[in-house]
């Protein structure tokens, strides 16, 4: 008896669990993933956004001649 009731417990933690990882998952991807900045946006432009980047230096202390 006292098998079985663990087992029914256990059971109600991980629904509880997986359904607690669904919500939060929902909440993420409604937050930053649901819509796009720009709807025109398709793989060609992104793919010719990312390849024609150069790096760029955030401060000048990043670029310090003479060292090495």
């Amino acid at each position: 008896m006292a098998d079985k009731a663990k087992s029914v417990r256990l059971w109600q933690e991980i629904v509880l669990a997986l359904a607690f990882k669904v919500l939060v998952l929902t909440v993420i991807w409604a937050a930053w993933f649901s819509a796009p900045e720009d709807i025109n946006l398709d793989d060609q432009k992104v793919a010719s956004q990312i390849l024609s980047q150069q790096p760029q230096k955030e401060h000048d202390h990043d670029a310090v001649t003479g060292t090495r």
